[in-house]
């Protein structure tokens, strides 16, 4: 199976320069860079480690990139990875694997029972468990982090889902609706560290609207 790892990117030189640079190039068959605009020198450094780079169609809308991640590549497993610094590199490699078992989708939980997580703080821990546990309450889930951006999907468990939502909400989405077509998932244990540099994109405010309004809308969606 083919496998792409796509990165959106916003004005992240800090975590290309220490973050991305450790990617092993023969993990996965392509790397793609999906950029919302950057003008820090993300496009250069990319380009200075022989990344492709792709100008999103929606400037510096994450659920926007994953959909332009899955026009661009051909791959039949589509692994995303943020390049902000939180995550590890060491993950890709497990999460690949992981699919390639034969799960739909795998999720890095950042709050699973041996994590270590030292970005998201008193309010945004609760937060993420909070609309966590409204998933595994009403759509009868079993996760620890429906929210983790670091996760694949087969492109198979993709087309079935028919995803709808450009927003951050997209990965919250695409948990829910995987439970209501009984795709088989799995969560592994991940770590969110401090981010290196640049600015967080989530606003608390707007995104916490954003995700009762999927929350919402998933009660009345058939498939």
């Amino acid at each position: 199976m083919k496998s792409a790892l796509i990165l959106p990117t916003l004005n992240e030189i800090d975590g290309m320069k220490t973050i991305v640079c450790n990617i092993k190039k023969e993990w996965v068959d392509e790397i793609t860079i999906l950029d919302g605009g950057s003008t820090d020198g993300t496009i250069e450094e990319a380009k200075r480690q022989n990344l492709t780079v792709v100008q999103q169609t929606t400037k510096g809308k994450h659920g926007a990139a994953i959909f332009d991640g899955f026009e661009y590549t051909d791959a039949d497993i589509l692994i995303m990875f943020g390049a902000d610094g939180n995550n590890e590199v060491e993950e890709i490699p497990e999460i690949l694997s992981k699919t390639k078992e034969g799960y739909d989708q795998v999720i890095v939980t950042r709050f699973g029972k041996s994590s270590i997580n030292e970005d998201a703080g008193l309010i945004d821990g609760f937060g993420n468990r909070f609309f966590t546990f409204l998933v595994n309450i009403f759509f009868k889930g079993n996760f620890t982090d429906t929210l983790s951006s670091s996760r694949s999907i087969t492109r198979k468990a993709w087309n079935e889902l028919k995803m709808d939502d450009f927003s951050m909400s997209l990965v919250y989405q695409m948990s829910i609706r995987g439970l209501i077509k009984k795709q088989k998932i799995i969560e592994i244990i991940g770590n969110e560290r401090e981010r290196v540099g640049g600015v967080r994109k989530m606003h608390r405010i707007s995104t916490s609207l954003g995700l009762i309004s999927c929350l919402i809308k998933e009660f009345s969606w058939k498939g």
